[in-house]
């Protein structure tokens, strides 16, 4: 302003404005001096910030001691003092998870029927936890999950404790529906499946995931494959374990042109690990054999694979491929249904059907695979066609003979129709209660007098009382229903019933209960992941009660747009 004064009014008196240019000066500094109020709005909002930082980023309650972000906070806002420590763990972060816990609680209680899935593991301070998430069907027919808890095992791991704290769970969280159980998604060990039925929730609907590892762990205990991949094992471990071998090995990729790939080292209890190490040796065999003849390495005692193991491999890899393609699938997918699981069962089932050009390991393997997945999901198989059949991509159920289609399709008809008659005996219930007083008070009252309308045609054209039969009605619409073609595999079931609702919404209802039961109990082991990020070595101190509000937060806190 003072330039362009002096620049085009040249005649102006900028004596006083200078002055007060000056005074504004000096004064700004002091006031940035002044502390900001600490019940000051913005000084609410900046601490309120940092907590969010906090649990959405996994930082530490420490960060607020740091110099570095101290120094930014002094930058970004000079008067803002930090709170300690302390106050953000006992009043910030239990604020954010009473807030965010109310409005899911408000979400959850619109849902028409809940699904849970749950899972345990061990921190590194040694403290065992439960975790529990929710998933259900909104009105938008989008898949909404939440990780509801993450608390710790204190007792043993009794099917009755765990029993205990799925109770717990339900009530927290206000789960229950009239005339809805709640299925819950776990792995197969026998005490979590004993657990749920002890709580009274369920059907328990066993992890497809982990069913795929504990068939395929069938495959490579026999001791052809075992010994097989021991040999890979001691070949990749060397590698790891030596620098100079390494070294070599990455020279031998560049000389070969082979893709700079690390050896991969299998965990023993994860048999697609075990596949993927498979995999790496083979596409790296040339590399590796080229390394261990170089003579810094001829002298270790480490023999690469003969041409008849190389070739064992190599089928094994093929015969496994069916269910490394499942596995990635259901674990990648944002929301595999349990729907998915029978389709999937089957065409497992199917892959592991013996041929004649097999060879012996190859039949033992198919063998094993087979006789461990064939008497799997036979106690909730009902349940399961069911949640197969309101799946628009595999509604023909293909994979089953014509008499147990239908006899899927009547099961499907008779539980929309005690539903239905369920709802309608609940809503006349609450209809003639609210009469009843009303009636009693105007019985003496004279008779509704007829309109001109209902005088001239009434006896002519009498209106229909009641409607159709709720059986023929549900008959009809499941009817239409089962004649319509698949949708292709690649769809996506909730938005064909998003525009396909209007016609059949009976079965509609339904579709939006079992299509939301997790296959996987994946969601619950995706928690392990956040809980290594929050409860590290240097944080292995925190509590349990801290842990449990930081996953809590950092799984389902959505950021307020502005």
């Amino acid at each position: 302003m003072l330039a362009h004064l002096k620049r085009h009014h040249p005649t102006v008196d900028l004596t006083a404005a200078k002055r007060k240019t000056t005074l504004v000066q000096t004064q700004l500094p002091a006031a940035l001096k002044t502390p900001l109020p600490s019940h000051s709005d913005r000084a609410k909002a900046i601490t309120n910030s940092i907590g969010v930082f906090i649990a959405m980023d996994l930082r530490p309650y420490s960060v607020v001691e740091n110099a570095g972000f101290r120094h930014m906070l002094k930058v970004i806002e000079p008067r803002y003092e930090v709170p300690t420590q302390p106050h953000f763990s006992q009043k910030i972060i239990p604020s954010l998870y009473e807030k965010t816990k109310s409005a899911i609680i408000q979400e959850l209680s619109k849902a028409c029927a809940v699904a849970l899935t749950t899972d345990g593991w061990t921190s590194r301070a040694n403290e065992s936890y439960l975790t529990v998430t929710a998933h259900h069907i909104n009105s938008e027919w989008s898949m909404v999950s939440y990780v509801l808890q993450t608390r710790p095992i204190y007792e043993q791991h009794t099917s009755a404790n765990l029993a205990e704290m799925l109770k717990e769970t339900v009530q927290e969280w206000k789960l229950e529906r009239p005339g809805t159980k709640i299925t819950v998604t776990t792995d197969n060990a026998r005490n979590i499946v004993s657990a749920v039925s002890e709580s009274g929730l369920g059907p328990q609907i066993g992890c497809f995931a982990h069913t795929i590892n504990l068939a395929s762990q069938k495959a490579t205990e026999l001791n052809q494959i075992s010994r097989l991949l021991g040999k890979v094992r001691r070949i990749v471990t060397f590698f790891h374990r030596s620098p100079t071998a390494a070294h070599i090995l990455e020279n031998k990729q560049e000389m070969l042109n082979i893709a700079k790939h690390k050896l991969i080292q299998d965990v023993t209890t994860r048999w697609n690990s075990s596949y993927d190490m498979l995999v790496r040796y083979l596409e790296q065999q040339a590399a590796v054999y080229s390394a261990l003849t170089e003579k810094a390495l001829k002298k270790k005692d480490i023999s690469v694979l003969s041409d008849v193991e190389v070739r064992t491999a190599e089928e094994i890899i093929e015969v496994l491929k069916p269910l490394k393609t499942i596995t990635a699938l259901v674990c990648t997918e944002a929301s595999p249904s349990a729907s998915m699981i029978l389709p999937l069962k089957a065409t497992l089932l199917q892959s592991m059907e013996p041929n004649e050009g097999d060879s012996a390991t190859v039949t033992q393997v198919k063998a094993a695979i087979r006789e461990n997945l064939q008497q799997r999901y036979a106690t909730s198989q009902d349940f399961l066609h069911r949640c197969t059949v309101l799946d628009p991509r595999f509604k023909t159920l293909a994979h089953v003979d014509d008499a147990c289609r239908e006899r899927i399709y009547n099961s499907l008809i008779n539980e929309i129709v005690a539903i239905q008659e369920e709802s309608e005996e609940s809503t006349g219930a609450a209809a003639s209660s609210s009469e009843t007083g009303p009636a009693a008070a105007n019985e003496s009252s004279p008779p509704v007098k007829k309109s001109a309308m209902a005088e001239l045609f009434g006896d002519l054209f009498k209106t229909q009382v009641g409607n159709k039969d709720t059986l023929q009605l549900v008959n009809e619409e499941v009817t239409k229903y089962k004649a319509l073609p698949c949708i292709p595999a690649d769809s996506d079931p909730l938005l064909w019933w998003k525009t396909s609702e209007y016609m059949y919404p009976l079965t509609a209802k339904l579709a939006k209960h079992y299509l939301a039961i997790p296959a996987t109990s994946v969601p619950s082991e995706r928690v392990f992941s956040t809980a290594g990020d929050i409860v590290t070595a240097s944080r292995s101190s925190l509590t349990s009660d801290n842990v449990d509000k930081l996953i809590f937060l950092a799984k389902n806190m959505k950021l307020e747009k502005k």
